[in-house]
């Protein structure tokens, strides 16, 4: 759902108007009228890509964005988009543009914290060496290894064109969260999967006579592959595992962050390759990090070997 903003010039309207609502009558804070209009604007857009509209929009599709935001986002951003966009049609429903707030029936429970789904090493040494059937099994496989190599957001790696990748630096450029560019860097061990999982895509487009087909990831149909297939792909492939864990995109996403941790990486670092603007968001990581922690604690730090000896 990144990218540049392109919805109607009515949407639009009515989005300013909002905007200066909540600014001049609800005055609210500056850092919350920003983020509420970030937050509509990426809904508004969202609506776009799939040709709805404000006054048709239903609780079906609103519980459908819900889902949507869950693939990509922690609860505490999902809360607060949630917040935003139903903020937005309490708005439009008393100016008459919308005949129910539909995002009133989305229930915003207060939920406490929780760290993020991590895997193993050794899951994710069995989640690659798992492999589907057909091409879907492997454009899967390669999906799975570029989110857990790049720390990727969902939709980040479906707005991949073939034509973004730098083969030669190795990495991808993007536009992030909120319109940022950051790199992608991919490993040889992707590069050498890419490779693989590229000739499979040009059999794919050449049968199904789509050879214009830019996108990275295709569906077995030769278009590209849809935000909706995410979910489906991850909870296939959690159930052929056996797993009782949460196994979604962002999983992987955790799962890259707490893995360079792991490994000695800089906060700052992980910061920079994750997208974050506020180092407070990465920081969630090092909850997750402890068992690394203690590892590097008990190969550098020189009391923490030998205590036992040095007791008497």
């Amino acid at each position: 759902m990144e990218g540049d903003m392109e919805f109607s010039a009515s949407d639009h309207e009515e989005l300013e108007r909002f905007i200066s609502y909540i600014a001049s009558e609800r005055k609210l804070s500056d850092n919350t009228v920003i983020s509420y209009r970030s937050d509509v604007e990426e809904f508004l857009q969202y609506m776009d890509l799939r040709a709805l509209t404000l006054n048709d929009f239903t609780l079906h599709d609103a519980r459908d964005y819900v889902r949507t935001l869950k693939l990509e986002w922690a609860e505490k951003s999902v809360k607060r988009k949630i917040s935003a966009v139903r903020s937005f049609f309490g708005f439009l429903l008393r100016r008459g543009v919308v005949r129910d707030n539909v995002f009133s029936s989305i229930s915003l429970s207060q939920g406490s914290f929780h760290l993020p789904s991590v895997l193993s090493e050794s899951e994710v040494r069995q989640l690659l060496a798992y492999h589907g059937k057909g091409f879907d099994g492997e454009r899967d496989h390669f999906l799975f290894m570029f989110l857990y190599n790049t720390g990727a957001r969902i939709s980040e790696a479906l707005s991949v064109d073939v034509d973004m990748i730098e083969k030669g630096q190795r990495r991808i450029r993007i536009r992030g969260k909120g319109g940022k560019p950051r790199f992608l860097f991919l490993s040889p061990v992707t590069m050498d999967a890419l490779e693989d999982y590229l000739v499979a895509r040009r059999q794919i487009l050449e049968a199904k006579g789509n050879g214009q087909e830019k996108a990275l990831f295709i569906s077995s149909r030769g278009n590209r592959l849809p935000f909706s297939s995410a979910h489906v792909i991850f909870t296939e492939v959690r159930d052929a595992l056996g797993w009782q864990k949460e196994f979604t995109p962002h999983t992987l996403r955790h799962t890259y962050a707490t893995h360079l941790l792991d490994n000695g990486a800089d906060i700052r670092v992980v910061q920079a390759l994750l997208g974050h603007e506020s180092i407070s968001t990465t920081q969630i990581y090092t909850h997750v990090s402890r068992s690394g922690l203690h590892k590097v604690y008990d190969e550098c730090h020189p009391h923490a070997r030998g205590e036992s000896d040095e007791q008497s």
